[in-house]
């Protein structure tokens, strides 16, 4: 939704002259009514974080400075930017026939030659149907597949073999799809999570199945029937501790997938082929400005930094596990980087007193039929997913919601000596869907910069005008 603005002479020409060098403040048509509005909204992310025993600003000095520098680069090693998914598995609610507007959405095969030996490999040694390698044909960071020559050990793979069963027990918070014949790789770095112009009644419909039917609500709350995502958060309180943290994850998820639409959104006439993304202050107004979602924008960037916490706190009690793991590519420096650094952001997670305290739930009389619920409720979200129009969506949705599950796993399963075993699929998982959230709350960091850099230029064209 578009805001009406006003400017002078001096002002008009100030925008011509902005926009010809492509800012991305006044690009949206930001002025003093949404500059209120922004502020107004970064003004209530402060303080005390519901259900967690820390506050906003200790948590964004964390991010800034331990965990985001780190995460960001993990992610990009071998070990993590290969993921595994089946984007054809079909809609099990509803047939789902919709389009993305740009070419960017779509995830397609390479061909034979750019599959890398390594997953050729494996292929063999499986004796599975063809594993392709997915990437996308249009892509700005483009990057050479062919370079890439890492494998995974034949003990790794025997490894998970053996695990497979214990993968597919009733702790396991998500539809894993380990035997499905579809499963292909995909290289995350060369589908970025941004905007796809994906929207409309099917991206409707996946939230609303999402918040409406597997979300817990309070009784009485017909709000949440009409308008399940701003149904008002005051009434989680009459929910308890599971109930609303399942909320909270699944809110924060939400929000942290606006952000990254927002943080990398087309530019203005930039619909063709090679398109250009960067920030835009405007969409992140429309999608968190409280004026216009009945008072929740705030609220909702809370529960990213719950869902943070929580990923975070899976991240420190699996430990044991992560220390054991080789994180194989085949060259043995690179391993241990890799290595070092995971258990850097371990270590930089058990160093905070005030993550999650997972200790607190599934503790009453009802706990087990209460986690059975929990549990079935995360499953269906993950089957939801297949349900997603938009392959480059889907593949992220997919994604991040099995990592969330995989931290869900790692909090609550019944662990076996005390260690909770991971596939790597789960551990990629995982340090994903981290360094997605950790990558949400940087984005914050910048869209609250950019709105003084706006407010700043407001004030001096006052000023001169």
């Amino acid at each position: 939704m578009w805001v009406p603005w006003r400017v002078g002479l001096l002002s008009l020409v100030l925008y011509r002259l902005c926009v010809s060098v492509e800012n991305p403040y006044l690009e949206a048509g930001l002025w003093k009514l949404n500059l209120a509005r922004l502020d107004n909204c970064f003004c209530q992310l402060a303080g005390q974080l519901e259900d967690c025993c820390c506050d906003v600003e200790t948590v964004d000095s964390l991010n800034r400075e331990k965990i985001y520098p780190r995460i960001s680069e993990l992610v990009a090693k071998s070990y993590f930017k290969f993921y595994q998914v089946d984007l054809v598995r079909p809609c099990p609610f509803w047939p789902e026939d919709s389009r993305c507007v740009l070419q960017d959405c779509h995830v397609e095969e390479c061909t034979e030659d750019e599959i890398p030996s390594f997953l050729k490999a494996e292929r063999l040694k499986e004796d599975a149907p063809a594993i392709k390698k997915l990437c996308t044909s249009v892509s700005e960071e483009e990057v050479e597949l062919s370079a890439v020559d890492d494998t995974i050990s034949l003990e790794q793979l025997a490894e998970f073999m053996v695990w497979k069963e214990y993968d597919q027990t009733e702790d396991n918070f998500c539809d894993v799809q380990e035997n499905s014949q579809n499963l292909s790789y995909v290289d995350l770095l060369l589908n970025p999570e941004r905007y796809t112009g994906y929207s409309g009644q099917s991206t409707q419909r996946i939230w609303r199945a999402i918040y409406q039917e597997n979300c817990f609500r309070p009784e009485g709350d017909h709000s949440f029937v009409a308008t399940p995502v701003l149904f008002q958060s005051s009434l989680l309180q009459e929910l308890c501790l599971e109930k609303r943290a399942f909320y909270r994850l699944i809110s924060g998820l939400h929000s942290s997938i606006n952000i990254h639409l927002s943080a990398m959104y087309i530019k203005t006439g930039e619909l063709s082929s090679s398109p250009r993304f960067g920030p835009n202050l405007g969409e992140f107004v429309q999608r968190f400005d409280s004026a216009e979602m009945q008072g929740q924008g705030t609220l909702w960037l809370k529960n990213l930094y719950f869902a943070y916490l929580v990923v975070l706190r899976a991240v420190s009690r699996a430990e044991r596990y992560l220390e054991s793991q080789a994180f194989y590519t085949g060259d043995t420096a690179l391993d241990r980087d890799v290595k070092r650094r995971v258990m850097e952001i371990v270590q930089a997670a058990k160093d905070c007193s005030f993550l999650f305290d997972e200790s607190q739930m599934f503790t009453g009389e009802a706990s087990k039929e209460l986690k059975n619920e929990f549990n079935t409720h995360f499953k269906n979200i993950s089957r939801i997913m297949d349900c997603v129009g938009c392959d480059k969506c889907k593949l992220w949705g997919k994604l991040q919601v099995h990592g969330i599950g995989t931290a869900l796993k790692v909090l609550f399963a019944q662990s076996r000596n005390g260690v909770v075993k991971l596939s790597r699929r789960e551990i990629v998982a995982l340090f994903n869907v981290l360094g997605r959230f950790s990558s949400s709350l940087h984005h914050l960091d910048n869209f609250r910069q950019m709105l003084q850099d706006q407010r700043e230029a407001a004030t001096l064209d006052e000023e001169t005008y």
